[in-house]
């Protein structure tokens, strides 16, 4: 059976400061929702820049 093909998504690496029980709700919710952190907090950005993009 042949491999399928996968999409690579160029992305940046990066740190930011969050508080402590924020990361950690993060951890929890990307846990329950099968993500990774990253692909959660990348979800929200894209929301939050969709939402305020001026129009």
């Amino acid at each position: 059976m042949p491999i399928p093909e996968t999409k690579t998504v160029e992305q940046a690496k990066t740190s930011i400061k969050i508080r402590p029980d924020t990361w950690k709700e993060a951890k929890i919710e990307a846990i329950r929702e099968g993500k990774t952190v990253s692909e959660l907090v990348e979800e929200a950005l894209d929301a939050w820049i969709k939402e305020h993009r001026k129009k």
